[in-house]
C-alpha cells in the first residue's frame, strides 16, 4: 500500500514539474540537481520512508531538488 501511495505521489510530482517548464526548453536544457550541481538525464529524487531522498547528495530533502538547467534554457530562449 505504501509503495502505491509513493508511486502516485512521485507521479503527481513529476506531472506538475513537467507542466512548470515548457517542453522545448526542458528538452534543450536538461536537468540539474540543485544540491550537487550535477547534470542529470532524469529526475534523481526518490521516495524513501514517506519522504523525498536525493541519492546524489545522499540525504533526505523537503522538496524535489531537480530543476531545468538554467544556463542552456536561457541560451535557447534567446535564439
Amino acid at each position: 500500500m505504501r509503495r502505491i501511495a509513493a508511486s502516485l505521489f512521485l507521479g503527481l510530482l513529476l506531472a506538475v514539474s513537467s507542466l512548470a517548464v515548457p517542453q522545448a526548453a526542458k528538452k534543450e536544457a536538461g536537468l540539474r540537481c540543485t544540491l550537487t550541481g550535477k547534470k542529470i538525464e532524469k529526475c534523481c529524487c526518490e521516495q524513501r520512508d514517506g519522504k523525498l531522498y536525493c541519492p546524489l547528495a545522499k540525504k533526505l530533502i523537503e522538496k524535489c531538488c531537480c530543476t531545468a538547467d538554467e544556463a542552456k534554457a536561457k541560451k535557447s530562449a534567446k535564439q
